[in-house]
């Protein structure tokens, strides 16, 4: 039997669901954030090499329901240069996902994540007036976090950042890649065996929480003002940093 399943009864099964909800809700929200909060909690339950693939697969229903919804602020040319460099980043992070050492990984990614959120609240931003290699260079970034840890939103939500973006756009370019990019993601667990029936049954159990999550954040995102948007994101950001680092 699939060591994921082995456990298996309806406390895990509402602990999937309530951990997952929360997440589509804070996803739904902002356009991102579903791994930083779903990962630290899913790992108390199954390991970091069935929980990733978890997030990844549970992930898809949403995506295209975020993607639908935001389909008119989606800008093609942007989502394409973050993907140009995910698609570099990518199998690295999943190479070291299923080979290195995952805390010192963890360690790695945490520290890079809050030095550049730090960075970032603490100066005045300046933003590049060229975005494209920069946009790709944040691509490969999280192309290498995504595939590590799950976690692929914090480079791409820190550039969105310090260009000053408006929430709508920012919201629907982060939507639009992370779909790309974890689609992706599953082709490459897929060829790495780390994805399989169990595994895709476990990310499914959770669907009715993050339909119930889901309808929550649609609800409350035109709520969400400019500067709150901004500092949520920050929050998130450094949440996934912190976890990172004292997860051992």
């Amino acid at each position: 039997m699939h060591e994921a399943m082995a456990s298996w009864n309806i406390e895990t099964f509402l602990a999937i669901n309530a951990i997952l909800g929360g997440a589509a809700f804070i996803a739904s929200l902002t356009g991102f954030g579903y791994a930083l909060v779903g990962i630290p909690f899913l790992v108390l339950l199954f390991p970091p090499n069935i929980a990733v693939p978890m997030i990844m697969i549970s992930w898809l229903p949403l995506s295209v329901l975020l993607t639908w919804e935001a389909r008119r602020g989606l800008s093609g040319k942007q989502i394409a240069y973050w993907l140009a460099g995910g698609i570099i980043g990518l199998p690295l992070g999943i190479y070291g996902l299923a080979r290195i050492d995952q805390v010192t990984m963890r360690e790695l990614i945490g520290a890079l994540t809050l030095l550049v959120a730090l960075v970032l609240w603490l100066k005045p931003r300046q933003a590049f007036k060229k975005e494209i290699l920069p946009s790709v260079g944040a691509g490969i970034i999280s192309g290498i976090m995504g595939g590590a840890s799950g976690m692929s939103g914090p480079a791409v939500v820190l550039f969105g950042i310090n260009q000053g973006w408006d929430k709508e756009r920012f919201r629907a370019n982060i939507i639009g890649y992370i779909a790309a990019l974890n689609l992706l993601t599953l082709i490459i667990f897929r060829s790495y065996g780390m994805l399989d029936a169990a595994t895709a049954v476990l990310g499914a159990s959770a669907l009715p929480g993050i339909f119930l999550g889901y309808a929550g954040g649609i609800r409350a995102k035109d709520r969400l003002e400019q500067e709150q948007f901004r500092k949520l994101a920050f929050a998130l950001v450094a949440l996934g940093g912190i976890w990172a680092l004292v997860r051992h």
